[in-house]
């Protein structure tokens, strides 16, 4: 079947036949515009009461992504130019790096535990995990590949762990492959699999911006990696895809993988490759007793009425394939295919379909390896979010599958929630919920199962992290709905892993260093007293932390939907900005006037006031509508020097070819000004800030594609606009912050930080230490001499303010002094090189999470020799002197 060209299909993961049916329809004749899947989500959305829908969310995190990497008319952007501005930024960051200490160098903060949990109602992680690998030979050593945050290593079961891909342009890991005969040898698939079934070309999620680089490999055991022969450069858009990577147990020079573009083949261990088969690929699987016989699993895209749900088996390890007659139907009813085989008996081979809702359309079985097939219908939907009784799910996003390694009866699937068989897949009974409504759980969306050979035991990857267990046990919903916990008992393995996806991020602005951020699928998560917890629950969004009451922090959800704790997240209750009930935005943003306490604002269709710490608010502005439908505060700012001047952005909708706007207000709000002339009113305004002393100097940032439109300033409170992109990568500019105590402007980017040098007129990476990850927001904490930084995939991360505000030391960021080796068993020594720094120095030893784990005092000598017990892993080395600090990572093997 001709490989299907996914130029614009939709969404992810549409819950119910209702949504489905109504929204889009999986017969459209074309595949949809970006613009006509938004209009149609804004129609059927005005039909229903979106609290009581599911799953309606996924479509609405990926068309916010998406807007940010749209060109300026709203049309999906060229994903070449996101990889080659990626590709150069880290390029830049490697030849920047020495053995030497850098002044301006970040150093994690952490998520650095799996939180716990306030939220009252949802299993709470610490962000999507896609896949595991494990050791051929050492059952305590295995990898796992994080959705936005690279890949992980542990050797030690799971106690700690360690990110191998820090450097690589992209930290995305749909697969890795490990070489049975040499360990150190892995390949990975360096892409986002998961959101095949969107809009791909789109390229619109800039949380989960999916394309890929191909097929990279190691031959080190992940200190280096390098690209393979299967490589592309996004201008292969979806092509560059890869789901599935084998590689033969005893000819460990041939390979297969598989992807979008179908099936490749190398015989020279990934240096060349040959496209064997032209057909979309789901999945992959090998039979253990004889390897050169594969499946393959093939399928078709509803909202794109394009490709082909079938199975393929080869004899020959990948060479030729054959189409298996299965009665599968390969178009108009199954989209995904899923397979898994008995370990226990090779010729027992299970498929899980996937129908246009996303729900299960029923499962295949062969017991003759593949000759025949037989199709079975459960009775229960267990890819649905419920107890299996409503249609839809969210198959096409996160299905788990596998077989029982002694008893080829047992099926276990994970979607949503878990299920599992002992009837050879006739029937199944739930094994977990999401919710902790029936005791103790796992974490939602469930994207990989797999046994570890060598011990038996089960691990599941979902968008919580990772979970393992010594046996799955099953109930029925009848003992759960009757209080019967679930039996099945789980360890978690996500403590030491940061790879958490946060939007937004505030400090407590004060010497307590409490911070709460906003996490995908993850809720709130809120750090005070050196503990974590999640609190409030949903998506977490923006967010407030009151400087004067260390017990009051708020939350917020998607749309607007805030909560108000006065007890540290213990308790929490629902506060309304809106009350008119406008339009708010996916992250509705909230911000404070620290000049007036309890004074708030927060943005919808208009401006909104608290005088009273959030409790109370007042509209205070009248936009006018610009059409028929009014659109959506993206950003707010108010002035530091002078709280009456306020500046609100709103923000591009092109469905409705509604440009973007800003306004400003320079009496609190009595009055408002269009200041949009000489903006690009075309583009997405993510953020604003306001000089901290010049209340008529405003910055805003933009995201999406063009090309030297990325953040212009205004010295008369926006009668005027200056352009002062110049030289930043064309990629979203996702916020701007004014640095306080002085007007040095940061931006975060995906691509890292940069800050503006206004004498030469450009723009100087600040980002060494930071994974190549996307940037989503700067916090300051003077108190602390702190700069924070939230990542979308590796969490929290801080420097010192004092050195990003002397912008000599940033443009000499390296300081003379060295530590070596950088890659040690935990012996190391740091040389002063320049025998005039003033003693004494602190020294503090940080694992990755942000934990310290060892901190010294250096005086009296040039050379100073540590020889410190650590488990392998990456830490930071963070010197502090008078006037003097500066960071170093190494690796302990």
């Amino acid at each position: 079947m001709k490989h299907l060209k996914l130029t614009i299909i939709c969404l992810i993961t549409l819950s119910n036949s209702l949504f489905a049916q109504q929204f889009l329809s999986p017969q459209h004749d074309a595949p949809y515009t970006f613009k006509e899947m938004q209009l149609k989500f804004n129609s059927w959305s005005r039909t229903v009461d979106l609290k009581k829908q599911k799953h309606w969310k996924y479509f609405k995190r990926w068309e916010m992504d998406m807007q940010m990497h749209t060109d300026a008319n709203g049309n999906p952007g060229d994903p070449a130019v996101y990889i080659d501005a990626i590709t150069q930024a880290a390029a830049k960051k490697q030849v920047d790096a020495t053995s030497l200490f850098n002044a301006a160098a970040w150093s994690p903060v952490g998520p650095n535990v799996l939180p716990g949990n306030l939220t009252g109602y949802m299993e709470n992680g610490i962000g999507r995990i896609n896949c595991i690998a494990f050791h051929p030979t050492d059952a305590n050593t295995y990898f796992v590949g994080v959705a936005q945050g690279g890949v992980w290593k542990t050797s030690n079961n799971g106690t700690s762990w360690m990110p191998l891909t820090d450097n690589l342009p992209i930290t995305r890991v749909s697969d890795i492959a490990i070489d049975p005969q040499n360990p150190n040898t892995m390949y990975i698939s360096l892409c986002d699999f998961e959101y095949i079934g969107f809009g791909l070309n789109l390229n619109g999620r800039k949380r989960n911006t999916h394309y890929g680089l191909g097929v990279y490999k190691t031959t080190d055991g992940g200190i280096t990696w390098q690209p393979t022969g299967l490589s592309f450069q996004l201008t292969n858009g979806d092509a560059s895809l890869i789901r599935k990577i084998i590689i033969h147990p005893t000819l460990n020079n041939q390979l297969v993988a598989c992807g979008v573009n179908g099936m490749y083949r190398s015989n020279d261990a990934g240096v060349t490759w040959t496209h064997v088969l032209d057909s979309l690929c789901w999945d992959l699987i090998q039979d253990p007793i004889n390897p050169n016989v594969l499946y393959a699993a093939t399928g078709w895209v509803a909202t794109a009425n394009d490709g082909y749900a079938a199975i393929y088996k080869s004899t020959d390890f990948g060479d030729t394939w054959t189409m298996l007659t299965t009665n599968i139907p390969g178009t108009g009813t199954v989209q995904r295919v899923k397979l898994a085989m008995a370990p226990s008996d090779h010729n027992c081979i299970y498929a899980m379909t996937v129908d246009i809702d996303f729900g299960m359309y029923g499962i295949y079985k062969t017991t003759d390896a593949g000759a025949t097939w037989q199709y079975i219908n459960p009775g229960v939907n267990v890819l649905s979010g419920g107890d299996g009784t409503s249609p839809g799910g969210q198959g096409n996003y996160d299905l788990g599958f596998n077989v029982n390694a002694s008893n080829k009866d047992i099926v276990y699937v994970g979607g949503v929630n878990f299920y599992a068989s002992v009837d050879g897949a006739n029937t199944f009974d739930p094994v977990s919920h999401w919710t902790t409504s029936y005791g103790p759980t796992i974490h939602a969306d469930i994207h990989f199962i797999e046994r570890q050979p060598l011990t038996g035991n089960i691990f599941v990857c979902n968008d919580g992290g990772l979970y393992r267990t010594t046996n799955i046990i099953s109930q029925t919903w009848i003992d759960a709905n009757n209080g019967s916990p679930w039996p099945t008992q789980w360890t978690k393995l996500n403590d030491g892993l940061q790879i958490s996806s946060f939007y937004r991020l505030s400090s407590s602005r004060n010497l307590t260093g409490r911070l709460v951020a906003g996490a995908q699928d993850n809720a709130t998560f809120y750090y005070d007293n050196g503990v974590w917890n999640t609190i409030f629950g949903g998506d977490g969004m923006d967010n407030y932390l009151d400087p004067a009451d260390d017990d009051v922090v708020i939350g917020s959800s998607q749309f607007g939907y805030f909560s108000y704790s006065n007890d540290d997240g213990v308790n929490s209750f629902g506060i309304d900005p809106n009350p008119n009930g406008e339009v708010a935005e996916w992250t509705t943003p909230i911000i404070a006037d620290y000049n007036q306490p309890g004074t708030l604002y927060a943005g919808f269709a208009n401006v909104s006031k608290s005088t009273d710490g959030g409790f109370t608010w007042n509209v205070i502005s009248n936009f006018p509508p610009p059409s028929f439908v009014n659109n959506e505060i993206s950003a707010l700012a108010v002035a530091n020097s002078n709280s009456n001047v306020i500046y609100a952005a709103k923000r591009v909708r092109y469905e409705y070819s509604i440009p973007g706007s800003m306004y400003v207000t320079i009496d609190g709000g009595a009055n408002w000004t269009d200041i949009t002339a000489g903006l690009p009113d075309s583009l997405y305004y993510t953020s604003v800030d306001v000089s901290q002393t010049d209340a008529n100097t405003a910055y805003v940032s933009m995201a999406q594609f063009s090309a030297g439109n990325k953040v212009f300033k205004t010295s008369n409170a926006g009668a005027t606009w200056q352009n002062i992109s110049f030289n930043l990568p064309d990629l979203p500019v996702n916020c701007v912050k004014t640095v306080p105590g002085s007007n040095i402007l940061l931006a975060g980017t995906d691509v890292g930080v940069y800050m503006f040098n206004s004498a030469t007129s450009t723009w100087i990476s600040v980002s060494t230490g930071l994974p190549n990850v996307i940037t989503q927001d700067i916090e300051f904490n003077v108190p602390l001499n702190k700069i924070y930084v939230c990542t979308f995939g590796r969490g929290i991360w801080e420097t010192d303010l004092s050195t990003i505000s002397n912008v000599e030391t940033v443009n000499n960021s390296h300081l003379n002094i060295e530590l070596n080796p950088t890659l040690n068993n935990g012996s190391f020594s740091i040389n002063m090189l320049d025998k005039n720094y003033p003693e004494p120095f602190q020294l503090d030893i940080i694992d990755i999470t942000g934990r310290l784990v060892y901190n010294t005092t250096l005086s009296g000598q040039n050379v100073y020799q540590q020889h410190l017990k650590l488990p392998s892993g990456m830490y930071f080395a963070k010197l502090k002197g008078n006037n003097l600090s500066g960071v170093r990572s190494f690796v302990v093997e």
